[in-house]
Formats: structure tokens, sequence, C-alpha cells
């Protein structure tokens, strides 16, 4: 049996596990998915504790949804959900829509880990997603950081597969478009401070 139908099988019998109450299945779902739930929604709101913050409500609603029998098919997609839900909520409530990405934060430990030229990389790709509209950056974010499918991707956002797919095409060709605007101003600039 091959790993990812092994792990299917065992988050189905947590499932139903947690249906009938049983906290310790619901604590593999958690081990299995909080990191990634928090690398998202830390990456979306860039505040650790704001991230823990949402990432506690969105399994406390993921806990009573799925323990009010209510049905989940696939339990990865209503995470990130959830979790969409949740930091849109938080900048409604902040009246910060258009700031969902700012810069990134890292801790003294996480620093020290990180090569600098990967972080110079990862920071001038932050900067410029935060350029795109957000429908943009909601669809590359879900794909190209966080690795889901398309078909997960339209649970999450709540529309259909075409949609999706365009919207992300859309918005891999504006990405493209800032970068190699970004590209040619470095150029000029470096040609004046030249000439």
């Amino acid at each position: 049996m091959n790993k990812s139908i092994k792990d299917s099988l065992k988050e189905k019998i947590a499932l139903l596990r947690v249906r009938q109450g049983d906290t310790e299945a619901f604590g593999f779902i958690y081990d299995t998915y909080v990191d990634r739930i928090f690398r998202y929604v830390h990456f979306r709101v860039s505040d650790r504790e704001i991230a823990d913050d949402i990432v506690q409500e969105v399994f406390l609603q993921t806990w009573e949804h799925i323990a009010s029998k209510k049905p989940v098919d696939n339990l990865q997609p209503f995470l990130y959900r959830v979790a969409y839900h949740k930091i849109v909520d938080y900048y409604r409530m902040k009246q910060r829509q258009t700031e969902l990405l700012t810069e990134i934060r890292h801790d003294e430990a996480a620093a020290a880990k990180t090569d600098s030229t990967v972080e110079i990389e990862l920071h001038f790709l932050k900067k410029q997603i935060e350029n795109l509209k957000q429908e943009y950056q909601d669809v590359i974010l879900l794909r190209h950081v966080e690795g889901l499918s398309i078909t997960e991707i339209t649970q999450v956002v709540g529309k259909d597969a075409n949609n999706v797919r365009v919207t992300l095409h859309r918005a891999m060709l504006s990405l493209k478009r800032l970068s190699e605007d970004d590209q040619n101003s470095d150029k000029k600039n470096a040609k004046n401070n030249i000439t």
C-alpha cells in the first residue's frame, strides 16, 4: 500500500472517530495539518502571534464542524477554506484588505538558518506578489506556495475549475510582467549610475 493511500485511510478513520467525539483522533488531524495551515496563514498576515490565533480558530471551527457530524469530503481543502475565510475576516475587521501581504518578518532563529540570497529573492518575489490584485494573490499562494491542486483551490475560493485556471494563468502573466518591469528598471538605473 503506497504512502498516500495509507495516509488517506488514516485521515478517513480519524474523521470518523472525531465525529464520535474522539479528541485523540483530532490530535492526529491537527498534527498532520497544523504546520501547513500555519505557513499559509503566516504568509498572509506576516505576524506570528496573529497567525497563531487564526490557526487556533481554524482548528476549533474544524473540530466543531466535524464533531457536529457535518460532512467533510476532503479535509485539506476544507482546512484551507476555513483559513482563507478567517484571514478575510481578520482583514475586514482591521479594514486592511489592501494590505494582505506585508513584509515577511523573520525571527532571529529563522533568519540565522536562511541563506541571505534566498531571503532576498523571497522578499523580492513577495513584494511583486503584493502588487497583484487580491484575487491573483490568493490563487498564486494557494497553488505555488501551498501546493494545492486546481480542484482543491476551487473548494477554497468557491469558483469553478475553469475560472481558477484562467485566474491563475492571468496572475502568473501579471507577475511575469512585474518581474520584467523591475528587471528593466534595475538595468536602466545601473546604466544611469555608470554614466
